[in-house]
């Protein structure tokens, strides 16, 4: 059976604070890519959640810190979600004006 596919796209998401840059509802079990391109250097963490809701999100599922990561200007990871929600949190910022553009691609 040939899998469906779907993304979501944040262009120029500003990494200059922190927070929220991208949300995305999944199927459940699906395989996920994620892919940040950024002009600068910043750290990420993944949250996941069965509602969306404000107040039932588990942070940092995935965490990937500048620090800690080859290159934190081109992260990409991909893994299986059984998650409904997903979000990207910039939980160390970048300089101010700094952008990334991010990319959750599904497929289910």
């Amino acid at each position: 059976m040939v899998q469906k596919q779907s993304k979501t796209r944040e262009s120029d998401a500003d990494i200059s604070t922190t927070g929220e840059v991208l949300r995305a509802e999944t199927t459940g079990d699906a395989l996920v890519s994620l892919n940040i391109d950024a002009t600068a250097d910043a750290s990420y963490a993944l949250d996941v959640s069965p509602t969306g809701d404000a107040g039932d999100w588990f942070e940092a599922e995935e965490t990937y810190a500048a620090a800690d990561v080859d290159d934190p200007q081109d992260i990409r990871d991909t893994f299986v979600a059984g998650d409904a929600h997903i979000r990207v949190r910039v939980t160390s910022a970048a300089a101010a004006g700094e952008t990334a553009e991010i990319t959750l691609q599904q497929a289910h």
